[in-house]
């Protein structure tokens, strides 16, 4: 194991910045300026056509017009802007909003999801650190996608199925709880300094540290509308609250469920939800995380990586594999991400995935939907169609 498979930078990205779809294909952009050179014939000139998509009511008075006819006056929700001399007092060191809103600290990074299940709070105090375990007990760092389920929302739904159709968007959010429910959140990434206190682990618990912070948390807030409290929110507790990380057990749904490119030599289970970044929510009332540069948490204890399998090692540049990731170096310690390693040949091929959890019944396994796509998921949009069927 050679030293130069720890990464001693924080966290090394810079790989993102290359392409890494080396195809005969066109690339997006090409495929996009031909797109836009096509529209621009049709409707005339390039001005008219960034015209139309902007501001279509006047697509037909030119740039200048549609600038003269967009609504410059109202009120714009009372919201008074920073000035600059506001800004710069600030000096980025805190929250800086209009004196029309307020901000509440709700669930920072070592926050228990079960505020009486007798695990401390982190504070980030940078001399400790919460144990592997504790850390599967408390939210997750680098939050990122989020959604707010209201607590009565199942109940609301089932009316809805009864009714045939969804209540009329004012009676429904007047219908559903706002002072209460379940909160989901994405946590995309934490620094090896920052979680650790240092900038690569030495040990598989430092790793299970570090995997512990990733992942999602489903946690129960509520607001108070009476008394000292009134107005602030807090975690309470819920039997549906819970950590979803690295090592939470997951099941595959859609055209890759049952794939032999799924399992291991090793055996091991379905595990894991990773660089979970941007989210959506479902008609059913269901929460949808999406993982995007899931390559990084991947390396290699040898010189190379794969060569178990022509395609597969195809898919790995396409994708941006490479033997040190993105400097976490879990691989090191956890062969799982070791792409060396012949008895976790396909352990990457779980990965990349829109994940959907049940918000309202921690019991059930998240659910990879391979049917939505296997790329760097930055997130989802989910609508449903006239027709029922379902887009997104």
């Amino acid at each position: 194991m050679a030293d130069g498979n720890i990464v001693g930078l924080d966290i090394d990205e810079s790989s993102e910045d290359l392409s890494v779809n080396p195809t005969n294909h066109r690339t997006f952009q090409e495929v996009a300026a031909s797109h836009l050179s096509r529209r621009t014939i049709m409707q005339g000139s390039l001005a008219l056509a960034a015209t139309s998509f902007f501001a279509p009511a006047a697509g037909h008075a030119g740039i200048e017009g549609a600038i003269a006819t967009t609504p410059t006056d109202g009120d714009l929700m009372g919201f008074e802007p920073l000035t600059i001399d506001e800004v710069v007092a600030a000096e980025a060191k805190t929250v800086t909003i209009s004196v029309d809103y307020e901000y509440q600290t709700i669930i920072p990074w070592g926050t228990p999801i079960d505020p009486k299940g007798g695990i401390a709070e982190y504070t980030g105090d940078p001399d400790t650190r919460p144990t592997a375990e504790e850390q599967e007990q408390m939210v997750g760092i680098g939050h990122d996608g989020m959604w707010f389920f209201p607590r009565n929302l199942p109940r609301v739904l089932r009316a809805e199925a009864r009714r045939g159709s969804e209540f009329p968007a004012e009676q429904r959010n007047r219908i559903l709880n706002s002072k209460q429910g379940m909160l989901c959140v994405n946590h995309e990434f934490g620094r090896n300094t920052h979680v650790l206190g240092k900038p690569a682990p030495e040990s598989l618990e430092d790793v299970r540290l570090q995997q512990a912070a990733h992942g999602v948390s489903v946690v129960a807030v509520k607001t108070w509308t009476r008394g000292k409290s009134a107005g602030k929110w807090a975690v309470t507790r819920s039997e549906n609250s819970r950590r979803i990380t690295v090592n939470t057990e997951v099941e595959f749904s859609g055209p890759v469920a049952g794939s032999a490119l799924l399992e291991n030599a090793a055996g091991n289970a379905y595990k894991g939800t990773v660089n979970n970044c941007g989210s959506g929510a479902t008609p059913w009332g269901t929460y949808v995380t999406c993982e995007e540069n899931f390559n990084g948490y991947f390396g290699s204890t040898g010189e190379t990586i794969g060569g178990f399998n022509e395609l597969q090692d195809l898919g790995f540049a396409r994708y941006g594999f490479s033997t040190g990731g993105f400097g976490y170096a879990w691989h090191v310690f956890d062969p799982r991400f070791d792409l060396s390693n012949p008895d976790y040949a396909n352990e990457s091929n779980r990965f990349g995935w829109c994940v959907e959890i049940d918000p309202f019944d921690g019991s059930k396994k998240p659910v990879k939907r391979t049917a939505m796509g296997r790329f760097k998921h930055e997130a989802v949009a989910i609508k449903e169609l006239e027709d029922c069927r379902i887009a997104s």
